[in-house]
């Protein structure tokens, strides 16, 4: 069975609105095998969105709507299904006397509008709505299963449940089984240039590629009409084949983030951090202390972002500041000792960098970045030049910080130590 899920609502064309719902129907319908192959946003016009449901109903065995069930003029959801599936709509006074009761209780009398909330479509099978007035639909045109929610995620999902379990879940003809890789230093494109040529291949399962600042996400997803075991022979027949591609830049494979991945092996090692930060603000240490349990294995940390904190403070030689700079490899370099010495960490890392806008010179561009190491016997250091906006650029910066952790901690201390 394969699915459409179309959000109704002029209010979902702007800028700062964003539909939630379509993200928790797809989420449950994976579970059970049951892919969505498209989202639609559609304003309140009625035209419009007969034709998608029209076009949509052609194209999938189940198609969800949210939104557009209200009682006001502008909620065209009912007349619009009913047009796209020629069917005519029937007033029912049992839904109005429901209503009434849901007004009586608040202690007020139903606006007549509220009326316009009892028609239904021919054929239609009303849902209840426990948090609210507008009723869901449920319509078995026969090649299409229509579902009509009211757009408010607490009322949209009671009504999606009980639809969900009685009507979708019996005719769910796949079994799916899901693998995920987290990945950082590496980038999109690489990511995809080292495996396409695996994946490619493969049209069960499917590949998915999810790219956020410093992290790349795969997923793969198997489905079988037979079985479990299937489902997941075909998954893991995939992913370790990709596995072994991308085996160096794996940080996890659950649902964890990076910082709570280095958190965790810094308590298996039993080693603890301090960091000095300058361009990233305190977002390296906001990510890490985040972190439940990240007092075990962090101190603390400095956030020099004048150059008088990073000589007081950090023990940064003036001398190195008037040479090479505060956006320098020495810098960083000292920026990390003198952390680590400050705080007696094991580890001290150290960012400084342009994060602009402005701020760069000759020889030393907008979104230069100095990263550095420091550790017993261990001292790294490397410089990244990232693009993008301010924010992007510290956040970049901070994932940069902590794969080089990443990186420390599985070949310098030696991978399962």
């Amino acid at each position: 069975m394969r699915a459409i899920f179309i959000a109704v609502g002029s209010e979902l064309l702007d800028l700062d609105r964003v539909d939630t719902n379509s993200l928790y129907v797809a989420r449950r319908l994976r579970e059970k095998g049951i892919l969505m192959d498209m989202k639609v946003v559609v304003g309140d016009h009625m035209d419009n969105l007969a034709w998608i449901v029209k076009k949509a109903c052609q194209r999938a065995q189940l198609v969800i709507l949210s939104g557009g069930l209200g009682p006001t003029e502008d909620d065209i959801t009912r007349e619009a299904v009913a047009t796209a599936l020629k069917k005519n709509l029937v007033f029912q006074e049992e839904i109005v006397a429901d209503l009434k009761k849901i007004f009586r209780r608040r202690g007020i009398t139903m606006p007549e509008i509220n009326a316009r909330q009892a028609f239904v479509i021919e054929g239609a099978e009303v849902i209840a709505n426990p948090d609210g007035t507008a009723p869901g639909l449920y319509v078995d045109s026969g090649s299409c299963k229509v579902l009509l929610l009211p757009g408010p995620p607490n009322e949209m999902i009671p009504i999606f449940e009980s639809v969900f379990e009685k009507y979708l879940v019996p005719v769910a003809n796949y079994h799916i089984y899901t693998r995920s890789f987290k990945l950082t230093g590496i980038s999109e494109s690489e990511t995809d240039a080292r495996c396409a040529d695996i994946y490619r291949k493969y049209r069960n399962p499917v590949t998915t590629i999810l790219a956020s600042p410093g992290v790349i996400e795969l997923h793969f997803l198997g489905r079988s009409k037979n079985s479990d075991e299937e489902a997941r022979r075909l998954t893991d027949e995939l992913a370790d084949k990709v596995r072994e591609r991308l085996k160096d830049f794996i940080f996890a494979e659950k649902n964890i983030s990076l910082p709570e991945a280095i958190v965790q092996e810094l308590k298996n090692r039993k080693l603890t951090l301090a960091v000095a930060e300058s361009c990233s603000g305190g977002g390296l240490g906001h990510l890490i202390t985040n972190v439940v349990g990240s007092s075990e294995v962090f101190l603390g940390g400095v956030i020099a972002y004048a150059n008088s904190l990073k000589s007081g403070i950090l023990g940064v030689d003036e001398a190195t500041l008037k040479k090479h700079g505060a956006v320098s490899a020495a810098t960083a370099g000292e920026m990390a000792v003198g952390v680590r010495r400050l705080c007696q960490a094991d580890i001290g890392l150290a960012i400084t960098g342009i994060a602009g806008p402005g701020g760069e010179t000759t020889g030393k561009p907008l979104g230069l970045v100095y990263i550095h190491l420091s550790a017993e016997n261990f001292d790294k250091g490397l410089h990244q030049i990232f693009s993008g906006s301010r924010e992007i650029v510290k956040t970049r910066s901070i994932y940069c910080a902590l794969n080089l952790m990443r990186e420390y901690l599985k070949e310098a201390m030696g991978e399962g130590q």
